[in-house]
């Protein structure tokens, strides 16, 4: 019984400590178990406590500037199931695109011209999405039909340590359509490019 208490006392210092934004005031040492007396401030919505780390510290660092491919046309070839293309620029790391074969291009147009200077792809920041490679290409264009290549393909790591997420910077460019194209995805769960968020800088 005394065990079954000890356990259970543990269990909601834990998720008290998870749930507010509260500071250890106190600590009490018995001969079987330390008790962590925390205080539980009034708050109006979950909060991360002040002691533990920000896991977003870690995440790839994205411009600080707007992301002008969000909620843009975007167009694609074929998806998997229900993984459609509108789905990168939803603003959501819960959705994503899923092509289905190679290689994969996914277009976004910008309706307007803009210079740019940063591509980013995201996947979903869970632990759940085990770390992968994709390998990806940016070109732009102005007229929606010419395209120039502004960075080659290259592999990008994907881990959900850093936010799942990779960036990819290149020389400032005008630019009314980005054209992001995949030729390799090394998980083994999919057959084709994936994408939560794509976003322009």
């Amino acid at each position: 019984m005394k065990r079954t208490f000890c356990l259970m006392a543990a269990l909601v210092c834990a998720l008290t400590l998870f749930s507010v934004p509260a500071l250890c005031e106190e600590v009490i040492e018995t001969e079987d178990t330390i008790f962590t007396i925390v205080t539980a401030p009034e708050q109006t919505a979950a909060q991360r406590p002040p002691c533990f780390p920000d896991p977003t510290a870690e995440y790839i660092p994205l411009p600080d500037t707007e992301n002008i491919a969000q909620g843009k046309p975007v167009l694609s070839g074929a998806h998997t199931d229900v993984y459609v293309s509108s789905n990168v620029n939803d603003g959501k790391t819960d959705t994503y695109w899923e092509s289905k074969g190679w290689p994969a291009e996914m277009t976004i147009d910008l309706q307007g011209s803009f210079t740019v200077s940063t591509v980013a792809v995201c996947l979903n920041p869970s632990s759940i999405w085990e770390p992968r490679i994709q390998e990806i290409a940016v070109q732009v264009s102005t007229d929606g039909e010419n395209f120039v290549q502004v960075t080659p393909p290259e592999k990008y790591q994907f881990d959900a340590a850093f936010g799942n997420r990779i960036r990819i910077d290149f020389s400032p460019v005008e630019a009314a359509w980005v054209k992001v194209i995949f030729t390799l995805n090394s998980s083994s769960r999919t057959g084709g490019a994936q994408a939560a968020e794509i976003c322009v800088y």
